[in-house]
C-alpha cells in the first residue's frame, strides 16, 4: 500500500512547463517564417480576425479552467500533484482543454503574423504536448485516482 506521503510526492514527471514546449515552437516557426518571408496572401486579413478569435476564444477556455482548478483546489501546474480531478466544464468535452486552448492561441497567433510557415510547428508542438506531457499525466492519473480516472478516459476524448 502506498504511503499518504509518497502519493503526495507521486507527480506527472513533467519538468518543462507545457506553455514554454508551445511558446518555443511558436517562436521557432515565426523565426523561419520571417526568414523564409512566406505569406498567406490575399487571405491575411481575413485570417488576422480568424487569428484573434482563435486567440480569444483559448484564452477564455484557459482562465475557465484555471477558475475549475481553483475551486476544486488542486494544482494547474503539470509537475505538482493534483488532490481532486475535475470533470465539468471544458473537461467534460475534453480531457485536455488547456492544451487545446494553447494549441489555438498558436494557430491564432501564426495567423495574426500572417505566418504559415509557423502552422508547420503545429505537427512538433502536439507531438510533443502529446507524448512529453499527456502521457505522462495519464500515466500519473491512472495510478493517483485508479478506476475514476479510467472510467473518465472511457467517457471523455483526449482531445475533442
Amino acid at each position: 500500500m502506498t504511503s499518504p506521503d509518497k502519493k503526495k510526492r507521486d507527480t506527472p514527471a513533467v519538468r518543462v512547463p507545457p506553455p514554454v514546449i508551445v511558446a518555443v515552437f511558436l517562436v521557432i516557426g515565426l523565426a523561419c517564417n520571417y526568414f523564409l518571408g512566406k505569406q498567406f496572401g490575399q487571405a491575411a486579413a481575413w485570417l488576422v480576425y480568424v487569428g484573434y478569435g482563435l486567440c480569444v476564444l483559448g484564452f477564455v477556455i484557459i482562465g475557465w479552467c484555471a477558475v475549475l482548478y481553483r475551486q476544486a483546489k488542486t494544482s494547474i501546474l503539470p509537475h505538482t500533484a493534483d488532490s481532486n480531478m475535475i470533470e465539468k466544464g471544458p473537461f467534460g468535452w475534453s480531457r485536455n482543454p488547456i492544451y487545446l486552448s494553447m494549441m489555438l492561441v498558436f494557430f491564432g497567433i501564426s495567423f495574426i503574423a500572417n505566418a504559415p510557415t509557423a502552422l508547420l510547428f503545429a505537427v512538433p508542438t502536439y507531438l510533443a504536448l502529446r507524448y512529453y506531457v499527456i502521457a505522462r499525466e495519464e500515466a500519473y492519473l491512472s495510478r493517483r485516482f485508479g478506476d475514476e480516472y479510467i472510467s473518465y478516459q472511457s467517457r471523455v476524448r483526449r482531445w475533442f
